[in-house]
């Protein structure tokens, strides 16, 4: 009986999916997944990959904080009175900034695929479906996704970090209640955040025309992107900030949303201060004021839009293009030797500009940079002067900034931008000679070097000296390049000319490899260099390791075979198994 009655609800199911509104919602869900354009040079992810990306920080994270909750490792270090509440407070509230930081930047790059655009008018309006219900399943469909979000973003980090503070608690009951807690909190701190960029978004599409939103629309995405990641890299100060209320009742941080959230934790475990209390009352409130201004907005928003869609061109978004002749005219004379590499160059840099996409994720690499790099500084002067040679921290600051740029700008090469206008590369190139490879090296470099010795050079002699100054630019560049070359083996395209590379498969051990190539660049670099800065003769391994490293290189790019070396438009994965034809022809 029991199995009979799965099978018949099973079958309904089945039958309720193939029906007009569950199919609307799937419609939805796929269009605000995937885009809206549907055209090859979109990003197809699947949901899976992306739910297993944006939980990678919180699990990472939070395995990395076992070094400071572990029993033994602090009764190495002598510390006996350890309250794991107390310690856990700077930590909560990273983790509920990452959880506002990365829900609110799903919303950012879902931004225009919130809203239906022309060719869903066409396809739609036509069908014998009313208007609400199309309002209905898209809505359906973002609230969905919104707490699938929310609940992937912070699923790892609330098993994770309870299981990390509370392992050297004697009762079983301590972990759950915290667990409880923490769950609770962030993902209302998630949901704050999505609904808040939302309703901006309807806010802006209600007081501006379509038009003047369409161009304002980057610089707006751009700015909210800043300010989500400048809150994250105060999330290392602001916790010891927070100790402070009491004494100063009209502090700035009482206008930060996640303080807030960091009060009623606080509030919830009974560990609040009376000015951190009266915060943390505001907290749910946001939450409500938030979805509620998000719906009212949206549906006024999204009638509007739907009603004037026919009436509306298909507008491209603003341009920051700049005035930059003189630059590429000194760069003509320096840098740039071929004619392929002084349009490449232009190209380049151009779509970076005005493309959305393009600049998105670039601005994200960057500014997760920025996030690390303020963290590294606030540690080194954390109860710190500037002592005779810089500290491992200072070091690593232009490491992390290189190694997030250099990532970053490989990373969106891969991203085409209009794949129909990539004849003309294919009409005029020769796709036997080196282009690639010597373009990209440029641009990439080109983006670390001149901060590298017109910023970060003269502080360093400002602080230590012209030798220290010298030999750690010397390093940072140096390890800047091979970095270049390491991740422009094998590559053969044009940027942004060629379609998306085959990577759904192995995206999560790329991630892996990142974060491990991100230890040994950064980490291990700069606590290796402070060492050398006392001890001379330790130089020796540097030399080594950059001898093996271009000797590496040059191995792997003598190797490919010469079809491996031609510029490519179509990234096409290896088939897993040919057929020889061996009964084929005589």
């Amino acid at each position: 009986m029991r199995g009979q009655a799965h099978t018949s609800l099973a079958a309904r199911w089945k039958a309720y999916a193939r029906t007009p509104f569950p199919l609307l919602v799937q419609l939805f869900m796929n269009r605000i997944l995937h885009g809206r354009s549907g055209e090859e040079d979109e990003l197809n992810l699947s949901l899976g990959l992306v739910l297993t990306l944006l939980a990678l920080p919180g699990g990472f994270i939070s395995l990395f904080l076992f070094d400071k909750y572990g029993s033994l490792l602090r009764w190495l270090r002598g510390q006996t009175n350890f309250d794991p509440l107390t310690a856990a407070l700077p930590d909560e509230y990273f983790f509920i900034v990452l959880s506002m930081v990365v829900t609110g930047g799903v919303a950012l790059w879902w931004w225009d695929s919130i809203f239906p655009d022309r060719r869903d008018f066409a396809n739609l309006v036509p069908l014998p479906i009313p208007t609400s219900r199309i309002f209905l399943a898209n809505t359906v469909a973002l609230i969905f996704l919104a707490g699938l979000f929310a609940l992937d973003v912070n699923g790892a980090s609330s098993i994770l970090f309870p299981a990390v503070v509370g392992a050297s608690q004697p009762t079983l009951g301590f972990v759950v209640r915290f667990a409880a807690v923490h769950a609770l909190v962030v993902m209302a701190a998630s949901i704050f955040s999505f609904f808040a960029v939302f309703a901006m978004v309807g806010l802006l599409m209600l007081l501006l025309p379509f038009a003047l939103f369409r161009r304002i629309s980057l610089y707006i995405r751009s700015l909210i992107l800043i300010l989500l990641l400048a809150a994250l890299s105060t999330s290392f100060v602001v916790p010891h900030l927070t100790l402070t209320l009491p004494r100063s009742a009209h502090s700035a941080l009482r206008l930060l949303p996640s303080v807030w959230f960091l009060g009623w934790c606080q509030l919830l475990r009974g560990r609040a201060s009376p000015s951190l209390a009266q915060l943390g009352h505001l907290a749910i409130p946001a939450v409500v004021l938030a979805c509620l201004g998000a719906v009212a907005t949206y549906t006024l928003s999204y009638r509007r839009c739907f009603v004037r869609l026919p009436e509306m061109a298909d507008l491209p978004p603003g341009s920051l293009g700049v005035r930059t002749s003189w630059i590429f005219r000194g760069l003509d004379h320096s840098i740039l030797r071929t004619p392929v590499e002084r349009a490449g160059y232009r190209f380049v840099l151009k779509t970076l500009l005005r493309n959305e996409a393009h600049a998105l994720a670039f601005a994200g690499f960057a500014s997760l940079g920025m996030v690390l790099a303020s963290r590294a500084l606030l540690a080194a002067f954390d109860g710190h002067g500037v002592g005779k040679f810089p500290s491992a921290e200072l070091l690593s600051i232009p490491l992390i900034l290189s190694y997030c740029v250099l990532i970053g700008i490989r990373f969106i090469f891969d991203i085409p931008a209009h794949l129909q206008a990539n004849w003309i590369f294919r009409l005029l190139l020769d796709k036997n000679a080196d282009h690639s490879v010597a373009l990209s090296r440029r641009l990439m470099l080109s983006f670390v070097l001149p901060w590298l010795f017109g910023i970060a050079f003269p502080i360093y002699v400002y602080f230590w000296g012209w030798t220290v100054a010298w030999l750690h630019t010397a390093l940072v560049a140096a390890w800047s390049v091979l970095l270049a070359e390491i991740l422009l083996v094998r590559f053969r395209k044009l940027p942004f000319t060629c379609t998306y590379p085959p990577f759904e498969h192995s995206a999560v051990v790329v991630v892996i490899l990142y974060v491990l190539g991100f230890l040994a660049f950064a980490g291990v670099t700069s606590e290796l260099e402070f060492d050398t800065l006392t001890n001379p003769f330790l130089s020796i391994v540097f030399l080594a390791i950059g001898l093996g490293g271009w000797i590496l290189v040059r191995h792997m790019r003598r190797a490919a075979l010469e079809l491996d070396k031609q510029v490519i438009f179509e990234d096409i994965a290896a088939p897993q198994f040919e057929f020889l034809h061996l009964s084929d022809g005589g």
